[in-house]
């Protein structure tokens, strides 16, 4: 079977180099398309550089495309990506809510595919997490709570004004999400440019706690999570994707990868993540929005308007877009 042809659009520099290193493992690199594209061409190994969309599309025929593009601009790019005939891929929020609604519809129309998922959800910690949370063995969640720092978060798109960037506010909803399943109300509030202090509660009832830090140190970067259950049990996932079980003394389940022998690809997430994309793009499979974006943007969303606003808010799905997401 002939590897899929993949390009990236989009400044490299806003995305992971552990991302492109995994789209080079499961396809081709075929293009960077970019106004700095020749020059990190060599650097990831990538076959042509353009810096128009319109000619990588046409001229590089690629059948899947990582969009790296800045917010204000991907609603556009993924629509021209399924024009003509591309799969798309993103780490962040595709756009608005609202835009997901049309864009997951004309997703379906175009018999493509749109992944719009951070690579935390597919990294080995948190699948062992969710594992632990279907067989019982965890027991019954009381509480969550995560930690998201990043460091000179780009703010160049004026659509993106939040205290922190709505990407960064995608990945931590998209991580309870795949957890706890979807927020139904949250209270937010900024503490000055940089930093957002959320609570919110899950539509399970479990207490959510988020602080998300856009300009944080580097030994702090990363995410970190704990659950805690009814029974005393601790989960904590940490932003090296170690992850740790226990109750008291005793140790349930422990995954504590090496920093000399580990693979950063697979253990952030980023190889599963491309991997799962090769697959939803192949022939034949199913069309749309892939996974719950929908309500994912919804609950980010809920968490930047109660920032600004000041008072509690609850995530709004729309029920017409909800049956265009393949499971």
């Amino acid at each position: 079977m002939s590897l899929p042809r993949l390009a990236f659009i989009g400044p490299t520099h806003t995305v992971s180099p552990w991302l492109l290193q995994a789209v080079r493992r499961h396809g081709t690199l075929e293009a960077l398309c970019d106004a700095h594209s020749e020059r990190d061409a060599a650097r990831f190994q990538a076959r042509w550089t353009f810096t128009d969309v319109d000619a990588l599309l046409r001229e590089a025929e690629p059948d899947g495309v990582v969009l790296g593009a800045a917010q204000g601009a991907r609603h556009r790019l993924i629509k021209q990506c399924l024009a003509s005939g591309a799969n798309v891929l993103l780490t962040g929020a595709p756009c608005s809510s609202g835009m997901a609604n049309r864009l997951a519809i004309l997703a379906k129309l175009s018999g493509r595919v749109v992944q719009a998922s951070p690579a935390i959800i597919h990294c080995p910690a948190a699948l062992l997490a969710r594992r632990l949370l279907d067989s019982g063995r965890f027991g019954r969640t009381i509480s969550l709570s995560l930690r998201s720092t990043r460091r000179g978060s780009p703010r160049d798109d004026f659509d993106d004004h939040g205290p922190v960037p709505v990407d960064q506010v995608f990945e931590a909803v998209s991580l309870i999400q795949f957890l706890l399943g979807p927020l139904r109300l949250v209270t937010a509030m900024a503490h000055g440019e940089g930093v957002l202090m959320a609570a919110g509660m899950s539509v399970e009832n479990v207490p959510v706690s988020i602080s998300l830090h856009a300009s944080g140190p580097a030994e702090a970067l990363g995410v970190d999570v704990e659950m805690r259950s009814q029974d005393g049990s601790i989960l904590t996932m940490d932003r090296a994707g170690g992850l740790i079980c226990r109750n008291g003394s005793r140790v349930d389940v422990c995954h504590q990868p090496s920093l000399a022998a580990s693979d950063p690809v697979v253990e952030l997430g980023f190889d599963a993540l491309v991997s799962e994309f090769v697959r939803r793009s192949r022939p034949g499979g199913a069309s749309g929005l892939a996974g719950p974006v929908l309500p994912v943007l919804a609950g980010a969303e809920a968490i930047l308007a109660s920032a600004a606003k000041g008072r509690p808010a609850a995530p709004r799905v729309a029920r017409t877009a909800r049956s265009s997401e393949p499971a």
